[in-house]
């Protein structure tokens, strides 16, 4: 059997059992898809990173993502989860500890550009994400709402329902209390799932636990194998996004905002994006965050 270097790392959080766990392979070169497979489902996280070597001479190194059940493409907490861990490892260069360093992964997704920036004493990890596109979600409200276990009243009609190209259906709240309380019956949401193009449920309120926050939200991925996910950036970024198409977020040239996650699961974590925007368009949006490490060990395949 060989051993692989683990560990477990808090994303988007800088507090220990906050934020969202993911599980990081630093050394992952070797793995086959089912050791990889099997190694998410031991770990049972949300989602574990693997990172390898690149072959391509292009980018500066792959990682890719498992669910318990599944491969994904892009996972934001991942990516900071896997940057981070790099960086204690001192891997591809992070060893120099510059203030900031650029990178180019090779993702299912694609190219991911990820800054590392420690300017302010303190290391923020950034990713970009291509700009969402939006459409009205069309499905039955009624079926939507069952599923979610709440009444149709407590949906915010001052906002639309819009359904992403990814697959997030984003369900604007009428206030936090309703968003606490919402129980969600995860088998409905996964029958959901199947009947139609949602992938994930990003339910959220412009009420905010913090001041400085733009958004509270929850967000739920049964199919994915993930009933609730503490923090999720892959959906936190296109959120901001909605709430500036929809002028909860206002401005031009760049606009900063932070969106509040995990408090019902008691992982709060928080979630920076930064959209450049000009003409009242949106140009680039960048995600950001910081990371801690929980756990070290190694695993035996």
């Amino acid at each position: 059997m060989r051993r692989f270097k683990i560990k477990q790392v808090d994303a988007f959080t800088d507090r220990a059992f906050t934020g969202n766990p993911a599980a990081v392979l630093p050394y992952a070169d070797g793995l086959t898809d089912d050791q990889m497979q099997a190694i998410a489902r031991e770990m049972n996280l949300s989602e574990t990173a693997y990172i390898f070597k690149a072959q391509d001479g292009v980018h500066d190194m792959e990682i890719r993502w498992m669910t318990p059940v599944v491969e994904v493409s892009a996972c934001g907490h991942g990516t900071i989860a896997a940057f981070h861990a790099l960086d204690e490892e001192g891997l591809f260069g992070l060893d120099k500890k510059e203030p900031v360093r650029h990178f180019k992964v090779k993702t299912k997704g694609g190219t991911l550009p990820v800054e590392i920036n420690r300017e302010t004493g303190r290391t923020m990890i950034s990713f970009g994400m291509p700009i969402p596109k939006f459409e009205e979600y069309l499905g039955m409200r009624f079926e939507l709402c069952n599923a979610l276990g709440i009444s149709a009243e407590l949906i915010d009609k001052r906002l639309p329902v819009w359904i992403s190209e990814l697959g997030y259906v984003f369900i604007p709240f009428v206030d936090r209390e309703s968003l606490l309380s919402m129980k969600p019956n995860f088998e409905d949401l996964r029958h959901l799932s199947h009947r139609t193009k949602i992938v994930g449920y990003c339910a959220f309120t412009t009420e905010t636990a913090h001041s400085a926050s733009a958004a509270h939200a929850r967000f739920f991925a049964p199919q994915l194998g993930i009933n609730e996910d503490p923090v999720t950036g892959t959906a936190l970024g296109p959120l901001a996004c909605y709430l500036y198409l929809n002028k909860e977020l206002q401005g031009e040239g760049n606009i900063c905002a932070s969106l509040e996650q995990g408090y019902e699961m008691h992982r709060g974590g928080r979630v920076w994006v930064e959209m450049a925007v000009g003409n009242h368009t949106l140009n680039d949006v960048k995600i950001s965050g910081y990371a801690i490490t929980v756990l070290t060990g190694e695993i035996f395949v």
